[in-house]
């Protein structure tokens, strides 16, 4: 005998036939997307008489091969888990390795990506099948967990990692299907505020000798749930005011706001606002950076190398042409008096580029490190105008550094849960269920060059199913469901990308969208670090 579409709750299973004893399998545990067997042997007797057997232990699956690990609400409640992700157990399942991700925008370019960097017996990334009561919750886009949920919201949920089912032909890695929780005949809920503060932190050993905080991240999460039988005024004279939905009806509800705040902390080089001028003279290249000769001295550092600019360019026509050295010569310092102007052809026009040589070159003056107006770029003149200005110099672990950065990003969200349950006949049932995750995280770059970013996340789903058993050899399962995420990363409204201003056309760069700030990633010179 076979039963069909059955909860995923624990049964009893009564056998009865005209000339033995009843027999009683009791703890017949149902797991999600799992097949359970109960072996029932029928003695000779009376049929008043009965034999029970108690099933504690697993039941053995012999109906099928599927590997099949089922994580169950004792486990929901009692594993502590950092981020309130259910995906975060997957990973206590065998062949399940990984990241399982979260909502969470990192302070530098993590994405809220949940269950995307499951790996399910050796599948790739992104190859994993995610479900929710039975119906898709896997992008399109990206194949992320459209609607995550907590462990407040979620019964059980199953890992499938090798020879499932044929219906589940879509995935090439394994299916993760969750059950949501729904009421029950008595009320019960869940209040909890999971909290995480800086104050409760040691300061790491990684931190340096650079006056920094040694942690940001405040975390709050609240998860109010409530469910049980429904009751609805009943009007109309005669008979009960209400309906009382036991045994019939019921609901279950979760409110999950959540608000998260965290920074990373760094310290950098930057230039001086002569230096950003093209004035570069009298630098020292020492073991701690490239500072001006006064602040070596400050600090007791000595020369390790040249700290030199030599002119590598000619201007032609308002273009720069790449100087062609002779051989044996070398570039020269801008505007050097012992440079030698050597011919060189280019686009069919004559130029004198200037050169030099060993013996010029041996006795370099640090005063003429300036680059000239005319070779630098207008474009790049309007960005540094964006650049923190240095401030005073320190020591960082070893390393001169005049500028302290912070990366920060602050997260809201406020998850809704609504569950309906009702129950027609004892063979006909419905359910209705609307979750939403509406995620708003703006991610801060610690410079005025590259600005905020904002990581939007709106996903939803609804759910209806309907389950029938028709006659004893016939079962009707239908859900129909509507999901939809929409992912996105944009900057501030101002410089939306779709309807923003163009920081990038105001500057005269190129650039395809409507709006946005391009990314600018400024050259480094070993420890001469910009930002």
């Amino acid at each position: 005998f076979s039963a069909q579409s059955l909860d995923p709750v624990t049964y009893s299973v009564l056998v009865e036939a005209k000339g033995f004893k009843k027999a009683l399998v009791d703890h017949v545990k149902v797991d999600t997307a799992a097949t359970a067997t109960a072996n029932v042997t029928l003695e000779t007797g009376s049929v008043t008489e009965q034999v029970v057997v108690t099933a504690e232990a697993p039941l053995l699956n012999t109906e099928t091969g599927t590997t099949t690990h089922t994580i169950t609400t004792r486990q929901l409640q009692d594993v502590p888990l950092n981020n309130r992700s259910v995906l975060d157990l997957a990973l206590t399942a065998p062949n399940v390795t990984g990241d399982a991700g979260s909502e969470d925008p990192g302070v530098s370019s993590d994405q809220p990506v949940p269950g995307f960097n499951l790996n399910l017996n050796g599948g790739r990334a992104g190859s994993t099948s995610i479900l929710a009561d039975g119906v898709n919750n896997t992008g399109v886009g990206i194949a992320r967990a459209v609607v995550s949920f907590t462990p407040e919201t979620v019964q059980e949920f199953t890992v499938q990692t090798s020879a499932y089912s044929a219906e589940f032909g879509n995935t090439a890695g394994g299916v993760i299907n969750a059950t949501t929780k729904s009421g029950t005949n008595d009320f019960s809920g869940v209040a909890l505020w999971y909290h995480r503060n800086p104050k409760f932190n040691a300061t790491p050993f990684s931190i340096g000798t650079a006056p920094r905080p040694h942690n940001n991240l405040r975390y709050n999460q609240v998860s109010v749930t409530v469910g049980g039988p429904i009751y609805l005024p009943k009007p109309g004279e005669g008979g009960k005011a209400y309906y009382n939905g036991k045994n019939k009806s019921f609901f279950f509800f979760a409110y999950e706001p959540r608000r998260r705040k965290d920074f990373l902390t760094s310290t950098a080089l930057v230039p001086e606002a002569t230096q950003l001028a093209g004035n570069f003279n009298n630098l020292v290249r020492t073991a701690a950076g490239i500072v001006p000769a006064t602040v070596a001295t400050q600090f007791g550092l000595t020369s390790v190398g040249s700290a030199n600019i030599y002119q590598q360019f000619v201007l032609f026509q308002g273009k720069l042409v790449p100087i062609a050295l002779a051989t044996g010569n070398q570039y020269c310092q801008f505007n050097d008096p012992r440079r030698i102007l050597v011919n060189q052809v280019y686009q069919g026009v004559t130029l004198q580029t200037p050169q030099c040589n060993s013996t010029i070159n041996a006795t370099p003056n640090p005063a003429l490190n300036i680059i000239p107006p005319e070779f630098i770029d207008p474009i790049g003149v309007k960005i540094l105008q964006f650049m923190h200005p240095a401030g005073g110099y320190f020591l960082d672990s070893g390393n001169i550094r005049n500028y302290f950065q912070q990366r920060s990003v602050v997260q809201n969200e406020t998850r809704y849960t609504l569950r309906l349950d009702h129950n027609f006949t004892d063979r006909a049932k419905a359910n209705f269920r609307y979750t939403v995750t509406p995620a708003v995280g703006i991610r801060s770059a610690g410079n005025d060059i590259n600005g905020n970013a904002g990581v939007y996340s709106n996903a939803r789903q609804f759910l209806l199913a309907f389950n029938n058993i028709i006659t004893p050899t016939l079962v009707n399962d239908l859900r129909l469901n509507y999901t939809r995420g929409n992912f996105s990363e944009d900057y501030s409204p101002e410089f939306s990308i779709k309807t923003g201003r163009s920081f990038a056309g105001e500057i005269g760069l190129p650039h395809l969208t409507t709006g946005g700030i391009p990314l600018f990633l400024i050259a480094r010179d070993n420890n001469y670090v910009t930002t």
